[in-house]
């Protein structure tokens, strides 16, 4: 009787004993981290003027490379094969770019050392917002000629959450269709020197 006493006893206190391992409670954080994006990275795109389809994207590019104009005879200025897209994200990491685009007049053939009717005039940049679906809108700022990107006239606002910025870069040929080319733009024509005309665009996080 004692025996069978010690081995009831023995089993409750085993049961006793994996119950309360059962109710031990214990945790682990999970825990992930990504990086702050650390610079911005630009996506340049030629866009056929025609008919809108899209070449090939670089992230390596280091010009916009318009080429030969060519003379349209109805209207009797030069015109672009492509505009570009500039896309605008970051590098190193995750983040939402808020970004300031200037430009600086390069090599002008028609008034050297000057900003007087060069590809500044001749050219422009359209601020873009795309949306998380792809969807583009024309943001505040608009449709500039280049020459006119100085101080805060570039200066893009943090964008909608979910969504990039992309400024496009044309030549101006006066055309009327939303966004319309500045009416203070001029168009490459046979009264320009030839020759070839550069400029520079520059593109500043003012936060990452």
């Amino acid at each position: 009787m004692k025996n069978k006493l010690s081995l009831i006893l023995a089993g409750l206190l085993l049961c006793i004993s994996q119950s309360a391992m059962a109710q031990t409670v214990d945790s682990l954080t999970v825990s992930a981290t990504i990086p702050n994006a650390s610079g911005l990275q630009l996506t340049v795109t030629p866009v056929n003027a025609s008919s809108g389809t899209a070449g090939t994207s670089s992230t390596s590019a280091t010009t916009i490379p318009f080429g030969t104009l060519v003379f349209n005879t109805a209207n009797n200025i030069y015109e672009p094969t492509n505009y570009y897209t500039v896309g605008i994200g970051t590098t190193g990491g995750a983040g939402t770019p808020t970004v300031s685009v200037t430009y600086t007049e390069g090599t002008n053939p028609n008034n050297p050392g000057t900003s007087t009717n060069g590809l500044g005039t001749k050219a422009t940049a359209t601020f873009i917002t795309v949306a998380s679906n792809g969807a583009q809108t024309v943001s505040s700022l608009g449709k500039k000629r280049l020459i006119d990107l100085t101080g805060t006239a570039g200066a893009m606002g943090t964008p909608p959450a979910g969504s990039s910025e992309q400024v496009d870069v044309g030549i101006w040929t006066g055309s009327t269709t939303a966004p319309a080319d500045p009416s203070n733009g001029t168009p490459f024509s046979n009264t320009d020197v030839a020759g070839t005309y550069t400029g520079t665009l520059t593109f500043t996080a003012t936060s990452l």
